[in-house]
């Protein structure tokens, strides 16, 4: 190699190292310990560590009247103070500026105000009339105008509306009349108002222009539109009726849709998001909406609406007599405006004085309780839920009782978003509120009507909350109308246990056994209070069970519950108790309660029961029955002394490669009045029993026959209850 170039290449490479060190040596560093603060009002500081190996300057480049900095330049690292002063004002925001010869960096402090910021329209649909001059509608604001973005959007014929403005406490519509004799006008108002804080708050105004004539179409009461459609049937709208009622519904809870499963991983979820109840102004009546997609429905809650129905569907469904709107289209909304909650009717009563019309309204259940002490508003296998990419189950229902006796179920979708957050649910008394509906829940009960989509009765009411806010329940259970005479939560096992029984977990009066105790076992249920999901493994929050002495059950002594994020307890927590033995020749075998009620009286005792098949391998007893006797006699010639409660049906456990719709993810609840005689007794016996071998093969109903294998039936809760 020529010796000249070999040193050119030797001079080359060392120069080349030379400016890359001094580079790294010299790099520009600029950081800061935190980018953002959020104050209140009041006058304060805030600091902040800044990193750099550079000089550079420190500027208030936005907020110097309110924000000083104890610094106006650095040379390395240092501590930067900023001092703001009080707000009597809107909310602000300030910056600060870190600069160097190459870099720059900022610091935001959000500071909120005395005076809170405003920017409300309470009216967002309004019909304009022609002939009448501009149009106000009322407005909440009190942001500086200039900042207040305003367009229009038409639907058809365009210009028609001359001017928006705002004007002190009213937004005003200058408008030309409409010529034509038939045709309606519409335009959407967009008003945009970004605050302080870079926050942008959207506002949407729907304007119908009347035709000429200034009409809309004829008015109907609730009471009349039901009666135009008298038949159980859908049918389509085509007069220009319109109907004027109250929006008592809350999308945003996830809680007001049939989610419906349409097939094994199947469920249409928009049914939630396209959801609307609304209530007649005297309360008397209510009609469940349909939109025609999540973005028609321009509904909010606490609002009064004028809707006009031509071109949508009235469906009347019997047995109770309930009406829906559907097929409902923004453009239908002719007005909306906020009204106070107290401007709305507020029915309340027992669940004993509910009736058909109350059905899609707003009603308060009075002197409630949530009986079943333990779990969470959806306590499901969350393996089925969109929580795991799967859609098998939708909702869950629980039992609500009060203090008449009467009972019914409380639905919660899976789609809402405080049905499983970690807290315990409230088992005082008080009040449940929401929207009276009827819908079926064949993962219950199945083939109990000829007509499939019939099946699944569990009740002629049932109720959905729009807002946690609706359990309105004391936190102790204590405080309650009712008093417990006998609690299973768990299998209490004593040790040593010579008569194969397990003891109450509240008080200590009797116990619960079975004819074939000895093969009776611990199994697993999905009570975990939550959150759930791959994020959320472990038992952090428990299962809701406290005991008398203030013991959170399970909470700290079982971490391992919940390990696999799908709100399962953990084996040895003996959460539900199970056994496979359920015939033995021509009779069956029994869960057997001792209890006593000596000394008790009372006008309304209970029995509650939370119950389940669990074998995977399926063909476990499908019907069963609950009796009471004085006696502890089971065999066949103590029957007569057997007195009955009720029949029931338990349903299977949902298996993952054949979900049925008759299948359930969770343990069916349920609520029975016992007779008043039973009181004032020193021993009292319920059992528990199989009425036949008909069982549910996996693909069949009850056409199998019961097995003696698997995990067979469990039961997660029972209690005797009285009122105090």
């Amino acid at each position: 190699m020529n010796k000249t170039y070999l040193l050119f290449v030797l001079f080359f490479l060392a120069v080349s190292c030379k400016v890359d060190d001094a580079l790294y040596l010299e790099r520009d560093e600029l950081g800061v310990s935190r980018k953002e603060f959020t104050v209140d009002a009041n006058t304060g500081s805030v600091s902040f560590d800044l990193f750099t190996n550079k000089k550079g300057n420190i500027t208030v480049m936005k907020g110097e009247q309110w924000i000083h900095s104890n610094l106006s330049s650095f040379e390395r690292d240092a501590t930067v103070k900023l001092d703001y002063l009080y707000n009597e004002g809107l909310p602000r925001k300030g910056m600060i500026l870190l600069e160097t010869e190459t870099r720059r960096d900022t610091v935001c402090i959000k500071q909120e105000g005395l005076i809170e910021e405003l920017f409300d329209f309470p009216q967002t649909s309004v019909v304009v009339y022609n002939g009448l001059g501009d149009t106000e509608l009322p407005i909440k604001c009190n942001v500086p105008s200039e900042k207040v973005e305003i367009s229009v959007q038409y639907a058809d014929e365009a210009g028609w509306i001359r001017s928006v403005s705002l004007e002190n406490d009213k937004l005003v519509l200058s408008t030309q009349d409409n010529t034509s004799p038939s045709l309606r006008r519409i335009a959407f108002i967009h008003l945009s108002y970004t605050d302080s804080w870079d926050q942008v708050h959207p506002v949407l105004i729907r304007v119908t222009q009347t035709a000429s004539d200034n009409a809309l179409g004829e008015e109907l009461s609730f009471a009349e539109l039901r009666a135009l459609f008298p038949d159980e049937g859908s049918s389509v709208v085509e007069d220009d009726y319109c109907i004027t009622g109250y929006v008592v519904s809350r999308t945003e809870s996830g809680n007001m849709g049939e989610n419906e499963v349409f097939t094994i991983n199947y469920i249409d979820y928009a049914a939630d998001t396209q959801t609307v109840y609304i209530e007649s102004e005297d309360g008397a009546y209510g009609f469940r909406i349909r939109t025609a997609s999540t973005e028609d429905n321009v509904f909010h809650p606490d609002t009064k609406v004028k809707m006009m129905l031509s071109g949508a569907s009235i469906r009347k469904e019997s047995d109770p007599d309930r009406y829906m709107i559907e097929d409902v289209t923004s453009s239908m909304v002719l007005e909306s405006a906020a009204v106070s909650e107290g401007e709305i009717p507020r029915k309340q009563m027992h669940i004993c004085e509910l009736k058909d019309s109350d059905i899609y309204t707003y009603v308060t259940l009075l002197d409630c309780e949530i009986p079943v002490r333990k779990g969470c508003l959806t306590p499901v296998n969350e393996g089925y839920t969109r929580l795991f990419n799967s859609n098998r189950v939708s909702k869950f229902p629980i039992i609500i009782r009060d203090i008449k006796g009467g009972s019914l179920y409380m639905y919660t979708n899976t789609t809402c978003p405080y049905r499983r957050t970690g807290a315990r649910l409230p088992y005082g008394k008080g009040s449940v509120s929401g929207i009276i509906v009827h819908e079926k829940y064949r993962s219950f009960i199945d083939k109990d009507n000829p007509v499939e989509e019939r099946c699944g009765n569990i009740g002629r009411y049932q109720i959905r909350h729009t807002r946690y806010e609706d359990i309105a329940l004391e936190d102790d259970f204590e405080s309650s109308f009712s008093a417990l005479i006998t609690e299973y939560r768990y299998m209490n096992v004593p040790d040593p246990n010579p008569d194969g029984v397990w003891l109450p977990t509240y008080g200590n009066n009797g116990y619960f056994t079975h004819t074939k105790s000895a093969e009776c076992y611990p199994a697993t249920e999905y009570s975990y209070l939550g959150p759930c999901g791959s994020a959320n493994k472990g038992n952090v929050n428990g299962f809701g069970i406290i005991l008398p002495d203030g013991t959170d059950y399970g909470r700290a002594e079982f971490p391992n519950a919940n390990n696999d994020g799908k709100g399962a307890s953990a084996y040895n927590m003996k959460l539900s108790w199970r056994t496979n033995k359920w015939w033995n020749g021509d009779r069956p075998e029994y869960w057997i309660i001792e209890f006593s009620t000596a000394g008790i009286s009372s006008d309304c005792v209970s029995m509650q029961l939370a119950t389940h098949n669990r074998s995977q391998d399926l063909q476990d007893p499908r019907y069963w029955a609950a009796e009471w006797s004085f006696q502890d006699d089971v065999s066949a010639s103590a029957d007569e002394q057997w007195h009955l409660i009720a029949q029931y049906v338990v349903p299977d456990v949902g298996i993952d490669a054949n979900t049925l719709v008759n299948q359930s993810l969770g343990f069916k609840q349920m609520d029975f009045p016992l007779p008043i005689e039973i009181l004032g007794h020193e021993k009292v016996y319920i059992r528990l029993h199989p009425t036949s071998k008909a069982a549910g093969s996996g693909y069949d109903y009850d056409e199998s026959t019961l097995k003696q294998s698997g995990n067979g039936n469990a039961i997660s809760y029972f209690a005797i209850r009285y009122n105090k």
